[in-house]
């Protein structure tokens, strides 16, 4: 469930333009979900399609030793902790699930 509602909130967000703009940083175990998973990929480049940025903590998937995996799949892994700061000042809300 939780996968589900994950990735169709920011999915539906964007498409119906509840928000402006939507990324979506995947960190920890959901990496590793992205790195393996081909359904939990397929979401990922619809989210991509409809205008999300889809982003992946390069500092754990390092450590996890994913980050080729994940790029292979078309994912961008980035260190992300400055581009979190920086939207949280520019005034971004968070959500998790």
């Amino acid at each position: 469930m939780a996968l589900e509602v994950g990735l169709v909130y920011p999915l539906n967000a964007a498409k119906e333009k509840w928000m402006d703009e939507v990324k979506l940083v995947v960190f920890g175990p959901s990496e590793k979900l992205a790195a393996y998973d081909m359904e939990f990929q397929a979401k990922l480049k619809e989210l991509n399609r409809a205008g999300i940025d889809v982003i992946a903590c390069k500092w754990c998937a390092d450590r996890m030793k994913i980050t080729d995996l994940l790029e292979k799949a078309g994912i961008k892994v980035v260190y992300v902790g400055p581009i979190i700061s920086q939207l949280i000042k520019d005034g971004w809300a968070s959500l998790t699930f």
